[in-house]
């Protein structure tokens, strides 16, 4: 396949701001044979003007306001190349994203993904020098030729890997099989566990991706991602337990059941020494994502004990820990036989 037509995905909703540099990085690309498709999803800023300038080097179609998963399967529906690159509309790449990774796709046609590694900036600083995860990182470790390509299941399992949708390119015929994102927050993991249950998926160190850090995002100020990741990935986890590998199944459920305990605990400790409401508001949302076995009513029950919070820190752990023993003990002994009657 001789310079094969990559489609450049950007879905952008009033992200005007950033969209021009954005767009300006896609078209810039040293590979040769590229067509960027903008889907506007209903912007009601200044989006329009940003644009005009580059209407002659790209597909610009304004949609009515229906989220990002619409408005990227809108993108990839319009698409006519054979691979496919999603581009946040704040994003930026290296000139040779694009052409690194065709030739990563050529040498690996079995692969159902390729994604790069990349930074995570704010202005003129670096906040993070990669994008890839530690898993991820592990298995580059292996390779002297600095990218893998193979069964990574396990790895996404563990955690996303892949900071940013800007990261990836993706065969036109694994679209097509996978199938549409859906409507999540964390939209982007499902597709990549969807992905790996078919495919391979290939990982290389190039860091060609620079995500920025923006605290009005999906993913929120700083402070609070650690809180929402966990929070919106599992609805994801617990979907593909219903879809994975038996042999993954029993990692899987570890997974789901350290978030769920290491959130919970969190959220205790924090709410206790901070504001309650907020907490309450955070494990009830916990109960929602996971209501089963519902280990964040234990975590309730331990926000709201009455037993004073001491002011050393040197014994607030083993306190907070006695808290937990005596709020799962009053669960036990009141709460579970109510909730196993109702099932």
């Amino acid at each position: 396949m001789a310079d094969p037509l990559v489609s450049v995905v950007i879905a952008t909703w009033n992200t005007a701001d950033y969209l021009s540099e954005t767009v300006a990085s896609a078209l810039d690309q040293t590979w040769p044979n590229l067509e960027v498709i903008v889907i506007d999803d209903g912007s009601t800023d200044h989006t329009h003007d940003v644009i005009a300038p580059f209407m002659s080097r790209i597909r610009y179609e304004p949609r009515v306001h229906r989220g990002l998963a619409a408005a990227r399967n809108e993108g990839i529906r319009l698409a006519t190349g054979d691979f496919v690159a999603l581009l946040d509309a704040d994003d930026l790449w290296h000139p040779e994203k694009i052409a690194t990774q065709v030739d990563l796709a050529l040498q690996n046609p079995e692969s159902g993904l390729i994604a790069c590694n990349g930074v995570e900036f704010d202005g003129e600083r670096i906040l993070s020098a990669k994008l890839l995860s530690d898993e991820f990182a592990r298995v580059l470790a292996k390779s002297s030729a600095g990218e893998v390509t193979g069964d990574l299941q396990q790895e996404l399992i563990h955690g996303c890997g892949i900071c940013c949708p800007s990261q990836v390119l993706l065969p036109r015929d694994v679209l097509k099989k996978i199938g549409p994102f859906i409507d999540s927050n964390s939209q982007d993991y499902d597709y990549y566990l969807r992905v790996s249950l078919c495919y391979p998926i290939t990982v290389h160190s190039q860091l060609h991706v620079k995500w920025r850090y923006r605290s009005d995002s999906m993913s929120g100020p700083r402070s609070e991602r650690w809180i929402r990741w966990r929070l919106n990935t599992l609805p994801v986890l617990r979907a593909h337990m219903r879809r994975c590998r038996p042999e993954h199944r029993a990692p899987l459920d570890m997974r789901i059941h350290q978030q769920t305990s290491s959130l919970g605990y969190y959220l205790m400790t924090r709410g206790r020494v901070a504001n309650r409401l907020s907490a309450t508001s955070e494990l009830l949302t916990l109960l929602r994502v996971r209501p089963w076995p519902p280990s964040a009513l234990v975590h309730l029950a331990g926000l709201w004990y009455t037993a004073p919070v001491p002011d050393s820190s040197a014994y607030g752990a083993s306190h907070h820990r006695a808290i937990l023993r005596n709020a799962k003990a009053t669960f036990r002994r009141l709460a579970i036989p109510y909730i196993q009657a109702m099932r």
